[in-house]
């Protein structure tokens, strides 16, 4: 009867629209009881037993309506709840643009896929017929299946008709014939060739307005590919035996190859701009290749109609077998487990069962060392053909897990103190620890359907997370919430230490309170919601294993506005001038601290103290304070701060109104400063840190704030685990304005300032890009670091950087875009230039266009190019001949990518070759 409802409710189902009213009266309870000619209590009963279970969705409307949660979501999107008020709720909920929903539901959708997914979405949305995409990965890793998805998503996006023709061809089927190879994509003339009795059709052809995926795309001859190559070019072909046709097809093309694109021509490779690396199973990392496991067995459940049971020991030994064959062998073997246990049902079985002897034979025989040490992994986890989520058998072995897992982090801690490891080394281990942990946490976790502790903590976990989202601008997932639900759920007592480990574990907590600072403010503050709001005691240990779980995971703070409190005397001054500001600003901008009369500037200190803890005060912290006597905070906490800090007297308000302005625009401190001291006010002071200053590069670049952090992030690679130095990305206009006075110079032992341009800052010393990718820059590096490093460190230093900092290496990172063809395309625009202005540019100049103008293509093409340059009214009038040079040698690109260059764009290539161009003018007069 049970499986009978749910058939019924897919059925009814499918007339639901979020577009139209719908008529409501088959999802009521009369109506399913009359189908099936029961009484109306009891088809009551099972609809909401089958609420219960997840697989239908309850509206409280009058009377009481029911839908099938899986076909709403296969429709629409995900479904958060089980039962909505009103079918207007449920509507409001519902991802109505069914396109987004597309790519959203792949696993790695936010991870391992994201940059994946970036790139398709360029090339689907490029003008005029996309850009052709070649998937390159090894076999099993899903490039078929992303191909579908990329006709299903443009489809969706009504790029194309949606009747629009989709055609797959694997070309290693025809290798062996190219003739038939040739007919089969170009199509043919009668008698071309022996068997031709009639004209015929090509793909090319058939796919007009559509998409063609080529698979195995290495498997054509050269003919073939430079056929396809002009095909690419022009938009046109003929047919085999044709001389003097020429015919047009208008063909959206997707490439996919196991092998490296060495083996394609050059002429061929030149037209495909977007390469997508689709990552290995292993590569998606545990967490995602869990995911899979979870999600085919589900599959299985539902093909055979049946619960499966998996053993935890199986599960173990499917997490950890490495997939040669990637997702396709993955899901293969659990087919093959499957359908082995099902082989074997009896009929008085109502599941089947997997374990170690369902495996196939070949996982053993690869790998026998996964077989050994099992003897705490009891229970197992129940997939039900009917549930998306799945019933767990919880026992006191999770507990364990996590203890071991912590005692396993403490040995690792114990090798980094006694310097057998570096930090690094620190990290990798206990990151692989609480992966597992977490992987066990996610199936292990209570069915939150029948616990009311586990319901009761997803909700609370949830809307702490919410909260920090809002007011602290920190990003989290859903396995965020799931993971540390199920924490707190398992682990409700303090771990039992012996004197030695309970000094290890102290030691252990400041050495990640000072290593990852960032990771530990969030645990502060989800700490402080969780012992008060879930009235749940947190110990030392899950205070470190919530900042590794962190550390491990994508949850991340992107709030870099300066902090700013407000003090004041009274029962809620301080709090009711801080709620207006933060509601009237429609951003939370100022904390506060309410002290009563009587309090003591010992009082305010010690909340101070404790507030700098638990936030990042790096880039500055704004006081206000309502009486003179609080204006003596500072010396109270210089020591503690770690950015520069205004104090201002006799906050209002109106005051605070003003200046939370300017916190809310993220202007630094520096630049409030001036305004501020203009107005007649109270005390103003600045002060700004007087402990040790670390040392730091600064990174930085003319075009924005991208580029300076993709630079950081090499750099940083290059110095790992070899110099303590910070590396921090700054905007180029504030450093070039303000110099010494803005944060990172002031706040940091800056040693350079590393860049596309030198913003010319008096007592730092500048490197610029173009030098350390041509090598000129290697006695500037030595140089730096002279003071701080040994010869030998600074060699392997050196070493990584020139590594690292490669053209195409620099070129690659910060673009999505082909690297080759926009190197080639660049190449041609300078040599066009030097044509024009009769002289050869020097290789920094070059090098510098090639980082810049690399960039610049990728800006055009997704439409956010740099829109201002300084004077540039000025700059247009009196530099027109320059300009008319510049767009003429560059002329390539914009007929190559479809783009434009705008003034401000050609305004910042001029800079590059300024002298260069200001010497042909004078030559030229």
């Amino acid at each position: 009867m049970y499986d009978e409802f749910i058939d019924y409710m897919i059925e009814v189902t499918n007339t639901f629209s979020v577009e139209a009213e719908a008529e409501y009266a088959p999802f009521q309870t009369e109506a399913v009881a009359l189908h099936f000619n029961i009484d109306r209590t009891r088809a009551s009963r099972i609809l909401n037993e089958l609420v219960k279970e997840d697989i239908l969705v309850k509206v409280n409307t009058r009377p009481v309506c029911f839908l099938h949660r899986e076909k709403i979501e296969e429709n629409y999107g995900i479904v958060a709840n089980s039962t909505y008020d009103s079918f207007d709720a449920l509507k409001k909920e519902l991802v109505i643009d069914k396109a987004e929903g597309i790519f959203s539901q792949l696993i790695g959708y936010e991870k391992s896929l994201k940059e994946v997914i970036q790139q398709i979405e360029t090339s689907i949305h490029y003008p005029d017929n996309g850009l052709p995409l070649m998937l390159l990965g090894p076999t099993g890793v899903g490039k078929t299946f992303l191909a579908k998805l990329i006709y299903d998503y443009t489809r969706a996006k009504m790029i194309i008709d949606n009747d629009a023709p989709f055609y797959v061809f694997n070309c290693a089927l025809y290798a062996n014939n190219p003739e038939l190879l040739t007919s089969y994509l170009f199509g043919h003339s009668k008698g071309s060739f022996t068997g031709a009795i009639k004209d015929q059709m090509g793909l090319i052809e058939q796919a007009d307005h559509g998409i063609l995926f080529l698979d195995e795309v290495h498997r054509l001859d050269r003919e073939g590919q430079e056929k396809l190559f002009t095909f690419m070019d022009q938009g046109t072909f003929s047919r085999m035996g044709e001389t003097n046709v020429v015919r047009k097809s208008k063909v959206r093309l997707i490439f996919a190859t196991t092998e490296n694109l060495s083996v394609f021509l050059e002429t061929f490779l030149r037209r495909i701009p977007i390469t997508v690396n689709v990552p290995s199973l292993e590569e998606r990392g545990q967490a995602e290749k869990s995911q899979f496991i979870q999600s085919f067995f589900t599959e299985e459940c539902k093909l055979l109609g049946i619960p499966i049971h998996v053993t935890n020991k199986a599960l173990d030994i499917l997490n950890k077998y490495y997939y040669a064959g990637n997702i396709g062998e993955c899901k293969n073997i659990i087919k093959y487990s499957c359908g082995f246990a099902y082989s074997k049902k009896t009929k008085n079985n109502d599941q089947i069962f997997i374990t170690l002897q369902e495996l196939p034979g070949q996982i053993y025989k690869s790998s026998p060392q996964l077989f050994d040490n099992y003897a705490s992994k009891e229970g197992g986890v129940l997939f039900h053909p009917h549930k998306k989520k799945q019933i767990l058998h919880v026992n006191e072995a999770m507990i364990k897990h996590i203890e071991q897992t912590y005692r396993n982090c403490m040995g690792y801690f114990s090798k980094l103190e006694n310097s057998e490891w570096k930090e690094r080394e620190f990290l990798e281990k206990c990151t692989e620890e609480i992966t597992a942990m977490t992987d066990n946490l996610i199936f292990e976790r209570p069915n939150e359907s029948k616990s009311f502790m586990m319901e009761f903590n997803l909700s609370a976990i949830q809307d702490i997370f919410r909260y920090l989202e809002s007011h602290y601008n920190i990003k989290y997932d859903g396995n965020s919430v799931y993971t540390l639900s199920s924490y707190l759920f398992f682990k409700s007592q303090p771990f039992i230490l012996n004197k030695q480990d309970e000094n290890l574990t102290k030691q252990m907590l400041q050495f990640i309170k000072r290593h990852y600072k960032a990771e530990y403010l969030i645990v502060a503050k989800i700490m402080s919601f969780i012992e008060k709001g879930m009235e749940l005691n947190l110990y030392l240990e899950d205070i470190i294993l919530m900042t590794l779980f962190l550390c491990k995971n994508q949850i991340q703070q992107h709030d870099n506005r300066l902090k700013a409190m407000i003090i004041a005397h009274g029962y809620a001054t301080a709090s009711s001038i801080a709620n207006v500001c933060n509601r009237l600003l429609g951003v939370k901008v100022y904390d506060f601290i309410d002290m009563p009369v009587e309090s003591s500037i010992k009082d305010i200190t010690k909340q101070m103290l404790q507030y700098v803890e638990e936030n990042d005060t790096s880039s500055g912290l704004v006081i206000l304070v309502d009486m003179g006597s609080l204006s003596l905070l500072h010396d109270q906490i210089k020591e503690a701060i770690d950015g520069p800090l205004l104090c201002i007297d006799q906050v209002s308000t109106s005051f605070a109104l003003e200046i939370g302005n300017y916190l809310s625009q993220g202007k630094s401190i520096e630049e409030m400063l001036k305004p501020l001291e203009e107005l007649v006010r109270p005390n103003i002071n600045l002060y700004y840190p007087s402990k040790r200053k670390e040392y730091a590069i600064v990174t930085s670049c003319f075009t924005g704030i991208g580029t300076a952090t993709q630079i950081q992030q090499l750099l940083s690679e290059s110095m790992e685990d070899l110099l303590d130095i910070k590396v921090v990305s700054h905007d180029f206009e504030r450093l070039k304005q303000n110099g010494m006075n803005e944060p990172p110079l002031r706040v940091y032992d800056v040693l350079a300032i590393v860049g596309t341009d030198n913003p010319e800052v008096e007592g730092i010393n500048f490197i610029s890009l173009e030098d350390i990718i041509s090598g000129k820059g290697e006695n500037d590096v030595f140089k730096i670091f002279e003071k701080i490093a040994p010869p030998e460190t600074i060699r392997k230093v050196n070493d990584r950087i020139i590594k690292n900092f490669s053209l195409r290496r620099v070129i690659d990172s910060l673009i999505i875009l082909d690297t080759e063809k926009v190197i080639s395309q660049v190449e041609h625009g300078i040599k066009q230039l030097e044509n024009q202005i009769r002289q050869k540019l020097p290789n920094d100049k070059k090098i510098a266009l090639f980082v810049h103008v690399s960039c610049m293509i990728e800006r055009l093409i997704r439409k956010s190019p740099i829109s201002e340059y300084p004077n540039q009214e000025e700059f247009e009038r009196v530099h027109k001949k320059e300009i008319s040079i510049i767009r003429d040698a560059f002329n390539v690109l914009e007929t190559t990518y479809s783009v434009q260059m705008n003034i401000a764009e050609i305004g910042y290539i001029f800079n590059i070759i300024k002298p260069n161009l200001m010497s042909y003018k004078e030559s030229a007069t």
